[in-house]
């Protein structure tokens, strides 16, 4: 693990608030994508198991997900539908759209230039010694 050189206004280290605070707010979408390639699922599913992928910080607090959700859906990403259950009320079911497919793997593609550029910053870093 890195070491906390520095400290954020939180007292927090650099690197603790970067994993925890840097890149989570973009990547509920291509999260919420994936789980939706997995099969329908109401919003509740979803932010059960969007903390079981692997990407830094916190589980995005459910707020978030449903606004993601709303946002994807206009989008024309997802979809949904009201679904009735025997017990309880009816819950909303997403599902993924074609376009939705094509909007992961643009993210995918983003993903592999950012690591791509991110190990080539680390091999100028390890030479330098920093």
């Amino acid at each position: 693990m890195a070491s906390n050189r520095g400290k954020t206004e939180s007292g927090m280290g650099d690197y603790e608030w970067f994993v925890r605070e840097g890149p989570r707010k973009r990547f509920i979408e291509p999260r919420v994508l994936y789980l939706l390639t997995l099969g329908p699922a109401h919003g509740y599913r979803i932010i059960d198991a969007i903390g079981n992928l692997p990407f830094p910080g916190p589980k995005p607090d459910s707020a978030a997900v449903y606004r993601a959700l709303r946002e994807l859906e206009q989008s024309g990403f997802i979809r949904s539908r009201w679904e009735g259950g025997e017990k309880g009320p009816a819950k909303r079911v997403y599902t993924i759209t074609p376009a939705g497919r094509k909007r992961l793997s643009l993210w995918v593609d983003s993903f592999k230039e950012r690591v791509k550029l991110l190990e080539a910053f680390i091999r100028l870093c390890e030479k330098r010694k920093t």
